[in-house]
């Protein structure tokens, strides 16, 4: 194999996100059945299907809410097995949920730095962490908010912001690359 064969196959071992055989049963129901799914770097997907289809199941899997009762998850070409969020989180794995899943007794600022909390960052770096990323997502003054005092549209900038303030302080990521 030449060096481009070598660098091509080392970028496809190393996949931000790979899903193989993915299953979940709940009583009466087959949730997920052998889902297959390849995320590479670069690029975004949506899951797509009817009400019961299983979407919302498959993301709680991914995001450490739910275990998988087979197949393997690998991140970045290591195999994980999640039990719970913090494990996701710790993997730079957020979700932004459908309800916005927002603390109502935190402000603004305290929901986006929720998941560096988890993490284990100390208060200093979360606030100017989540403040950066809260001047990304265009609500810059609304960090001593509460999530009652914000529109639906700013709810979810607020829960993608959370999702978000976890890579960025990993990462450096910005925002035009998302």
């Amino acid at each position: 194999m030449g060096i481009a064969e070598n660098v091509q196959a080392e970028k496809f071992q190393n996949l931000p996100l790979d899903l193989k055989g993915i299953t979940k049963k709940f009583p009466g129901i087959i949730a997920n059945d052998n889902v297959e799914f390849t995320l590479r770097e670069g690029e975004i997907h949506t899951i797509l299907g009817e009400n019961g289809a299983g979407k919302s199941t498959l993301m709680n899997i991914i995001a450490g809410l739910y275990p998988a009762d087979a197949g393997e998850i690998k991140v970045f070409g290591e195999l994980v097995n999640f039990t719970n969020p913090r494990q996701a989180i710790e993997k730079s794995i957020g979700m932004v949920f459908q309800h916005f899943g927002l603390f109502p007794h935190r402000t603004v600022i305290e929901n986006i730095a929720y998941g560096l909390e988890v993490r284990g960052n100390k208060k200093a770096e979360r606030i100017e962490k989540s403040m950066e990323v809260l001047k990304m997502v265009g609500l810059d003054g609304w960090q001593n908010n509460y999530p009652r005092e914000l529109s639906g549209g700013m709810q979810q900038r607020v829960g993608l912001a959370r999702a978000l303030a976890v890579d960025y302080a990993n990462k450096g990521i910005k925002i035009n690359a998302i």
